[in-house]
């Protein structure tokens, strides 16, 4: 029989629902931490918002799990709460309001930064290094974004992968990151609706420990991203995309 007073601490997850304007838009399962980092980061990558200015107000009960954004110039924005929606891939009952033919109309990311290899590798083991949920766990994905101008490394997790990273990107436009500057991290899967929250942000290479799906690879390629997966030693990598950003 299982030792049950010695098992390991269990992932916890909730049920998160984000209000715009007081309109119920979204309900996901989630980790229930950095609520704010969230909310921010999905109202970004879905396009809803613009910029941080564009937030009013944020309220975050992360004991109820409810977080309130107050959007003051959301009548000249897309109606989120009249989308459609899509199921997504993700762990934690993903969504998005974005199909992959409206990713392909996203601005291609034009900027020039190119990272190396071996800087992608070591990025991914400082990610790795840096999920003390994980570690107690064993449960939970993690997202990263290194700044490539400061070395500054901003890492979250969840249970669902498409969450770490809206965390994780909430977090970086809270402290004023320059995202053609990022490079971006991660513990599962490159799915459309992750390489679309990378295009959005203008983030021009995502490495992952695992793989990239080919509808993510096709995107990417679209919007002159590039991608690598199986980031744990140069000699299992794979870079998908060749839009030159990746140097081998």
């Amino acid at each position: 029989m299982p030792d049950q007073e010695h098992q390991p601490p269990m992932p916890v997850e909730r049920p998160a629902t984000l209000y715009i304007n007081d309109q119920e838009v979204v309900t996901l399962q989630t980790t229930p931490s950095h609520l704010d980092d969230w909310a921010i980061g999905f109202l970004f990558g879905e396009g809803i918002i613009r910029d941080l200015g564009e937030v009013a107000r944020l309220s975050v009960d992360e004991d109820r799990g409810m977080i309130w954004a107050d959007l003051p110039g959301l009548e000249n924005l897309p109606d989120a709460g009249t989308r459609k929606r899509y199921l997504t891939a993700g762990c934690g009952k993903g969504v998005t309001f974005s199909s992959l033919k409206d990713a392909l109309l996203l601005r291609k990311v034009d900027h020039p930064l190119a990272v190396r290899v071996d800087d992608l590798l070591a990025w991914v083991k400082e990610m790795q290094q840096n999920t003390p949920l994980y570690a107690a766990t064993g449960g939970v994905h993690a997202a990263g974004l290194k700044n490539v101008a400061t070395g500054e490394l901003i890492v979250r997790e969840d249970i669902g992968r498409h969450n770490a990273l809206d965390k994780a990107i909430g977090a970086a436009l809270r402290a004023g990151w320059d995202f053609t500057q990022v490079a971006a991290l991660s513990s599962g899967r490159i799915s459309y609706e992750a390489a679309t929250k990378l295009g959005r942000a203008q983030i021009a290479v995502g490495a992952t420990l695992t793989a990239a799906t080919d509808q993510a690879v096709r995107l990417a390629t679209h919007l002159g991203m590039d991608l690598m997966g199986y980031a744990r030693s140069p000699k299992h990598l794979v870079i998908y995309t060749r839009s030159g950003r990746i140097l081998t």
